[in-house]
């Protein structure tokens, strides 16, 4: 099981996201969270289907009144999950902000895994992946394609 990585209880484990989603449906969300969420379910049944994944969602505490929100984590084989609705330079590097600062609240680190609509720019692919974070698309019908 995760653990916090520093000091004090700030690792809060919860419902993925996508239960909240079906939940709710794509009433009155913008369309770029509508890609989003789409992307998340997605991702959430091909992982259930696949590998029979346990998933997760977890709130960290950053600060007293700062909240991050992990969306998805793949609690079998040790993801976390950020999401985005768009492959372009400006979403993908904030995707990928999100995910390193993220992972650093697990032990031992996950895997980081970014969720996109497709597959970014060769430049933006051989960046994260010098960081250590695979970028994973729709690659068909409730299929996902992994970059590494």
């Amino acid at each position: 099981m995760s653990s916090a990585s520093s000091p004090g209880n700030r690792l809060h484990r919860g419902a993925p996201r996508t239960e909240l989603i079906r939940r709710v449906g794509p009433h009155a969300v913008s369309p770029q969270r509508r890609v989003v969420n789409e992307l998340l379910v997605g991702y959430d049944d091909f992982i259930r289907a696949s590998h029979e994944a346990e998933v997760a969602g977890y709130l960290i505490q950053i600060a007293e009144d700062d909240v991050l929100s992990v969306d998805l984590f793949d609690v079998t084989r040790h993801e976390v999950v950020v999401a985005r609705g768009s492959e372009a330079a400006n979403t993908v590097l904030g995707a990928l902000g999100e995910v390193l600062l993220v992972a650093r609240f697990f032990t031992p680190v996950p895997t980081r895994l970014v969720l996109l609509p497709a597959l970014p720019s060769p430049d933006l692919v051989d960046l994260l992946h010098e960081l250590d974070v695979t970028i994973v698309w729709p690659s068909g019908p409730r299929m996902f394609t992994r970059s590494r």
